[in-house]
């Protein structure tokens, strides 16, 4: 049986106005966006991406970046029906979908008719190089204590040290693969490009997320009420804010 990589709610492919392809953050499964999903108009078909590592691919391996974007570029491909796409990444899964984007691009695939970046800082910014790295330690005291720095883990599950277990791999081979990340504009979006922020996120400050604008010519912001964790605490919210700027993307939905 072929493997499931992404699992599918809403709206179905003849009726959609909208296809919508969630890339959640480190460590989370399709599952991470049913709240998303049951909050989004009825006219969307709102897709999730199961990586591997998680869920029925739980015994898969994908350990850097170009294996991650090559799986969402083979799950954009393999949705079904033929409406306008947004691709929209979450926190780590904003680095992923960026980079599967551009992928598409330059295969001359128009699929993506745009791009939403959630909870993920301007990826120009370099990372410190004094900080402390995943792929330098296995301490589990130390790997915890440097997922908490990048939003990786809420104290919920921190706290919750049988499930940590379960999802730790996961979410440390995600964060990984994508700690030492950085890329300049080059090559720019085709497609528009929506950011979305908490405004009490902390690492996400306006400073640090005002060169998102650099990466397109149609680019727009949006701020929330609310923390990091805006698909897993604010899903309406979210879900509001970027059916609230499908003015943003140039697609005849009708």
């Amino acid at each position: 049986m072929p493997v499931k990589t992404f699992t599918l709610k809403g709206a179905g492919p003849e009726d959609a106005a909208w296809r919508v392809l969630l890339v959640p953050h480190a460590g989370a499964g399709a599952a991470s966006g049913a709240p998303f999903a049951a909050h989004a108009p009825a006219d969307w078909q709102v897709a999730t991406t199961r990586l591997p590592g998680r869920e029925s691919r739980v015994r898969e391996t994908a350990r850097d970046l170009s294996e991650l974007v090559a799986d969402v570029v083979a799950t954009v491909r393999a949705l079904p029906g033929t409406a306008p796409l947004l691709v929209v990444g979450v926190c780590s899964g904003a680095v992923i979908g960026l980079e599967a984007v551009r992928a598409l691009q330059r295969e001359g695939d128009a699929t993506v008719a745009g791009f939403v970046a959630v909870s993920q800082w301007a990826v120009t910014e370099k990372p410190d190089p004094e900080r402390p790295r995943l792929r330098d330690t296995d301490d589990p005291d130390q790997v915890l204590d440097i997922l908490r720095k990048f939003g990786g883990v809420p104290d919920s599950l921190a706290a919750d040290r049988e499930m940590l277990a379960l999802l730790l791999p996961s979410i440390v081979a995600d964060m990984r693969a994508v700690e030492d990340y950085t890329s300049p504009p080059d090559p720019p979006l085709t497609c528009p490009l929506l950011t979305v922020f908490g405004d009490a996120d902390p690492l996400c400050s306006e400073e640090r997320t005002e060169d998102w604008d650099l990466f397109t010519a149609h680019s727009r912001t949006v701020w929330l009420p609310g923390g990091h964790l805006l698909l897993t605490e604010s899903p309406a919210l979210l879900v509001d804010a970027i059916a609230g700027n499908l003015d943003h993307f140039p697609i005849e939905t009708a």
